[in-house]
């Protein structure tokens, strides 16, 4: 059946040509061997038909939407501007299509520039992915971003502050907001962003929704909110309220091994270093190549007066980085408690010669 109704569309495409003539002849084939979903022979109708109507905005568009079809989204990019510069006026009636997804193809684009670091090409894209999602949260998010790479700092932070306006639990942008200011040593105004997002996803609604796809990426989301969140508070030197905040993250993801670190580490700061064990400990299990969580794990284990099990971690970190000179120190110390002498002072004149093979790489 489905060779009769392919040989049916064929047939049918010669009979046309006969009546359309011949410069609509490749727009009228490319549009049937998409509706084949032949794409690779549809692009090269389509660009006989460019050949043909180089002044027709329409060769261009469908040329793009071919490309697009085979996923080239760049390319589809730039046949559809083309076809735009001839006739700014068709953009409405690409905004109008409901058959094809404009904002995907400019936004999957934006996107490839973006891996690629391309970022003032991935601007380019980005913005015109807008044109038809106005209030896209997954546009405006990574539009702000471009222009933080490409220091265009007020830019990006007006764009972050629109997208949390259109969109006002889009949670990522509460996160990314708050990591502008971060990176600008601005950590009170993260710390704002950061519990107005904690205040969203506290909210028992905001947890109601009818697909469990949702529901699970919205609990990431929440676990995200706190790990920030609980980062944010460690810079500032506020612990206690730490301890909380990543206490409620490792409730949600209890084998995120970044979750348990940062835990860890606000525990070491309020000198509960039994409970800090364990959360390196788990830290070490998830990775056992970790040699930050097994170094912070020995250091636990000497804050708590456990010198043996801190020389099995120092030593774990030492196999894992021979250049790792802060562990030769605190293992020469643990060696000290324990009255071994010469294998304390072993390990303190590694330690010293291990900084200077840092210092002549450097």
């Amino acid at each position: 059946m489905n060779h009769i109704n392919k040989f049916s569309l064929v047939l049918l495409s010669f009979i046309l040509l006969i009546f359309l003539g011949c410069q609509s002849q490749f727009m009228t084939a490319g549009k049937i061997y998409i509706d084949q979903e032949n794409y690779d022979v549809a692009i090269e109708q389509f660009k006989k038909a460019v050949e043909a109507e180089p002044q027709n905005p329409e060769t261009y568009i469908w040329l793009g939407k071919a490309y697009a079809y085979k996923k080239l989204y760049e390319e589809a990019c730039k046949q559809t501007e083309k076809g735009l510069l001839l006739d700014s006026k068709k953009i409405d009636e690409l905004k109008n299509d409901a058959s094809f997804d404009y904002w995907a193809v400019f936004f999957n684009a934006g996107m490839k520039h973006v891996n690629n670091k391309d970022f003032k090409s991935a601007l380019k894209r980005i913005e015109r992915s807008l044109d038809f999602e106005p209030k896209s949260a997954k546009s405006l998010n990574y539009l702000a971003y471009c222009f933080e790479k490409l220091d265009r700092d007020d830019d990006a932070l007006k764009t972050y502050k629109k997208a949390i306006e259109f969109v006002p639990d889009n949670i990522e942008a509460y996160i990314n907001l708050g990591n502008f200011y971060k990176d600008r040593e601005k950590l009170e105004e993260q710390e704002s962003v950061l519990k107005k997002a904690r205040k969203i996803v506290e909210n028992p609604d905001w947890l109601k929704a009818e697909s469990k796809e949702i529901i699970k990426r919205r609990k990431k989301a929440k676990a995200k909110v706190y790990i920030e969140l609980g980062n944010n508070l460690l810079m500032q030197e506020k612990p206690e309220e730490a301890e909380v905040v990543l206490k409620k993250a490792i409730e949600l993801m209890p084998e995120d091994k970044d979750v348990n670190f940062n835990y860890g580490l606000a525990l070491l700061k309020l000198e509960k270093y039994v409970d800090a064990i364990q959360s390196f400990k788990i830290v070490s299990s998830l990775d056992s190549l970790d040699k930050e969580g097994h170094f912070y794990l020995g250091f636990s284990y000497l804050k708590a007066e456990k010198y043996n099990e801190a020389i099995g971690a120092f030593t774990k970190v030492i196999e894992i980085d021979p250049d790792y000179c802060e562990a030769y120190l605190d293992r020469a110390f643990a060696e000290r408690e324990l009255g071994n002498k010469n294998a304390a002072y072993e390990d303190a004149k590694l330690s010293s010669e291990c900084e200077k093979r840092k210092e002549s790489k450097e």
